[in-house]
């Protein structure tokens, strides 16, 4: 049975000598794998530049119950970035990024939530003119959201110490190490509260963001099994001020 959808493509590997098995979210089937043929061949109806972390694509794909393997039938580009591949900036979030999703977001069920926050947020830092510094952070914060674990909005003056393994503020220092401090944890609670719009008018040091960032990913860590580390993150740091 075909079935036509959209979709971002989260990862993608070599299959044979002109074969990919591409990994994709879509709204209304998850995330699946696929295979398609024929991607190098010289008369391949397929052009290879479609097949990049992170594309936003129209499909028409198989979707038979059971079988370990999908296939493409059709694929086009739904939306072409302008600026991400072009921006070092951008394009450096966006490997990030896409590493934070594939690692992340493993059998996902069907979530057109999921699939509408990440492909609004993607075309939002494609047509973003001013500052980009914060949006990986904030992007990670909202993500978890629709991953089950967003923090607790009870930060006040006596509950000033983020838990991480606990997903909310608490009054005392935890018996664990897995916690932020108390300038951390009101940089993290401002994120927590800001929208995309706004982000940029909360100034962090390289140096906070930084730190920010590493105890974000700690985060991750503890909430999702076999996250890792995020090989991209030295690269992001060499290149945001």
């Amino acid at each position: 049975m075909l079935h036509k959808t959209s979709g971002l493509l989260l990862h993608t590997i070599k299959y044979s000598e002109t074969s990919l098995i591409v990994k994709i979210i879509s709204p209304d089937l998850g995330v699946k794998s696929y295979i398609v043929n024929g991607v190098r061949g010289k008369k391949s109806k397929f052009k290879a530049t479609i097949f990049q972390p992170l594309t936003l694509v129209d499909m028409v794909v198989s979707n038979t119950e059971n079988a370990k393997m999908q296939r493409i039938s059709e694929i086009n580009i739904l939306y072409p970035y302008t600026d991400i591949p072009y921006n070092i900036i951008k394009s450096s979030i966006a490997l990030f990024l896409n590493e934070v999703l594939y690692k992340a977001i493993k059998e996902q069920h069907p979530d057109a939530n999921l699939f509408e926050y990440l492909k609004n947020s993607l075309q939002l830092l494609d047509l973003k003119q001013d500052n980009c510094s914060n949006f990986h952070v904030f992007f990670m914060i909202q993500l978890s959201r629709y991953l089950g674990f967003f923090p607790e909005k009870n930060f006040s003056t006596t509950a000033s110490i983020f838990d991480l393994q606990e997903g909310r503020f608490v009054r005392q220092l935890p018996n664990h190490p897995y916690y932020m401090d108390a300038i951390q944890s009101l940089l993290f609670n401002e994120l927590i509260n800001s929208e995309y719009d706004t982000i940029d008018q909360l100034k962090m040091e390289k140096s906070q963001r930084k730190q920010l960032l590493n105890t974000l990913i700690k985060f991750y860590q503890l909430h999702i099994s076999s996250f890792g580390e995020i090989k991209s993150l030295e690269v992001l740091e060499q290149v945001i001020a």
